[in-house]
């Protein structure tokens, strides 16, 4: 009974170090403007972007481009997420955060610390998009 106890511990203590050692739960590295501009033009076909706004920590961007589309970013596991952003669109500013859903479930929300001014400014924009 211990020697199957032992073996079963020691057996869970290799498959954490085995997905440790492959990078498994490694969190997607920092975002930079230009990261999130390549991002958004690979992903999303025909999308060219104009400015981007990127949240502080680099934990995610919206990026937004020509012809009013807008590009979400954020992290999923150890890679990073793209979605464009279709009419309507639900923007909260919350002190220095603004917080996005573009209306897909299963992305969520992307909340972005980029500051007070640069959110209600954002915000404005995203919601004359959906109106």
């Amino acid at each position: 009974m211990l020697a199957q106890t032992l073996i079963s511990v020691g057996g869970i203590a290799l498959v954490v170090l085995l997905a440790r050692w492959l990078g498994v739960r490694r969190p997607a590295a920092g975002l930079d403007a230009k990261a999130a501009v390549d991002l958004a033009e690979f992903t999303l076909a025909g999308f060219v972007a104009d400015d981007v706004a990127l949240g502080a920590d680099g934990g995610g961007a919206i990026v937004s481009g020509q012809g009013g589309r807008f590009a979400l970013i954020k992290p999923h596991g150890s890679h990073w997420a793209v979605r464009g952003i279709a009419a309507p669109v639900a923007v909260t500013v919350e002190s220095d955060d603004l917080i996005v859903d573009g209306g897909d479930p299963m992305f969520g929300l992307v909340r972005l610390r980029i500051g007070a001014e640069a959110a209600e400014t954002l915000a404005a924009r995203l919601r004359a998009q959906a109106g």
